[in-house]
């Protein structure tokens, strides 16, 4: 059976009705340190609070959440958080709070998610964009017409999409700019590649 978590970084508070939405309907939440003033402003509670909690007062801490502090600053705040999951084999992960603020962590956070990428299925939600993460063939699954873009961190990639508007066959990505702004044919597309390949879906 697949276990499944809301994570909750230091980010931008959702504002989007289906970001708040994943949020509320989640059975277990777990905050990334400073995440959980976020979960306080929203007066929702989390099942776990952890990182090296120098961002967060304890003693405003509800004593229904478990506290786990590591202090390793090898990795950051989210690397400790997706390794707890890993333990724990939560396997699906909605993160939420991971955008917004600052630049260099949103990019970081992103680069974590993919290093994960062959043990987790990770959805990083902004208020605009559903984040995720493929490799090898995956299918997903939106709304006709949504609005969808593809970026490579590997040039040499090579991709095949079935289901969008500008399909690629056993193609590479000719610039950093060639998988922006394609869109859904249907209701489902497939994307098959060789290495990562960061999947933004519009919301």
């Amino acid at each position: 059976m697949t276990s499944s978590a809301v994570l909750v970084a230091n980010g931008s508070q959702p504002q989007n009705e289906k970001v708040l939405k994943i949020l509320t309907e989640a059975s277990k939440i777990i905050c990334i340190d400073g995440g959980y003033e976020l979960i306080q402003k929203l007066n929702m509670t989390a099942q776990i609070l952890i990182g090296d909690l120098d961002s967060i007062d304890l003693s405003k801490v509800k004593k229904e959440t478990k506290i786990i502090r590591d202090s390793d600053q090898s990795t950051n705040d989210l690397e400790k958080a997706l390794n707890h999951c890993l333990n724990e084999k939560i396997t699906e992960i909605s993160l939420i709070g991971a955008t917004g603020g600052r630049d260099d962590q949103n990019l970081a956070n992103i680069l974590v998610a993919i290093d994960f990428i062959s043990n987790l299925k990770i959805e990083n939600l902004s208020d605009e964009y559903s984040i995720n993460f493929s490799t090898d063939t995956q299918k997903f699954y939106c709304e006709p017409l949504t609005q969808i873009s593809l970026i490579s961190l590997d040039k040499n990639n090579i991709i095949t999409t079935n289901g969008l508007k500008y399909d690629l066959v056993e193609s590479k990505l000719s610039s950093s700019t060639h998988g922006i702004s394609n869109s859904v044919l249907k209701n489902e597309f497939t994307i098959s590649s060789k290495m990562p390949l960061i999947v933004f879906k519009k919301l």
